[in-house]
């Protein structure tokens, strides 16, 4: 965890009704910070305490704790993301983070608390819904080979999901656009208002099923992960 402040430096990215793309708050870019701890409150304090400045406030980002709470074997406890509309609001906030006392204090209470397991950057290809509004979360990290055709395919059955009503929350698809490796190059994300609702509906669609043939040849999925909200900051 002591190389968080300078991996944040170094970047310088299924809503409880239906909405299309067009009107989804998922931002252009995450950043998303992997750690591993077994003091998970006084992680969430340190980032609590670190909400609470002047400086956070004045940072056009929004920060979010997740809990990962069925990982498989991934030494990986929680992810800290923060969200930025576009890349200018991404580097004014990292920007910010070596004249704030307030992040200096929580970085150095989280040095001794959790370790740092990896950085990555993410950018968003395609997305739907209030992801605010979310709690829970399904996540698959993937490799993709073609990623106009899976961006293609997967816009069509999240259009044919949304129409069915088999969609109750956010949905994206994010490119690792820094700190990809052989395996992970882009993420897909399903949300829900809370774990009971995400896993409700077990049965495939057709619209589902058709997707996954298109996409067979031009994908692999190497993790399947539930996460839920800790805390908005």
């Amino acid at each position: 965890m002591k190389q968080l402040l300078v991996a944040i430096l170094a970047f310088a990215g299924l809503s409880a009704g239906l909405v299309n793309a067009e009107e989804t708050n998922v931002p252009e870019f995450a950043a998303v910070f992997q750690i591993s701890t077994e003091d998970e409150a006084g992680v969430a304090a340190a980032f609590a305490s670190f909400a609470a400045s002047d400086c956070r406030k004045g940072m056009p980002t929004a920060m979010r704790v997740m809990r990962e709470t069925w990982n498989g074997d991934e030494d990986v406890t929680h992810s800290v993301i923060w969200n930025f509309a576009d890349a200018k609001s991404m580097m004014e906030s990292f920007g910010a983070i070596s004249q704030c006392r307030a992040w200096a204090n929580t970085s150095a209470a989280l040095s001794e608390r959790a370790d740092m397991k990896s950085q990555q950057l993410m950018r968003t290809l395609a997305a739907g819904g209030d992801y605010t509004q979310d709690t829970a979360y399904a996540i698959w990290q993937m490799a993709i080979s073609d990623e106009a055709a899976y961006v293609a395919a997967y816009k069509k059955l999240m259009d044919a999901q949304v129409k069915n009503g088999q969609v109750n929350g956010a949905w994206g698809l994010w490119r690792v656009q820094g700190g990809a490796n052989a395996d992970i190059t882009h993420l897909a994300f399903a949300g829900a208002a809370n774990m009971e609702a995400l896993l409700a509906n077990g049965s495939p669609s057709k619209a589902f099923i058709a997707f996954q043939k298109k996409v067979a040849g031009i994908r692999t999925i190497h993790r399947t992960n539930i996460n839920s909200v800790l805390a908005d900051l």
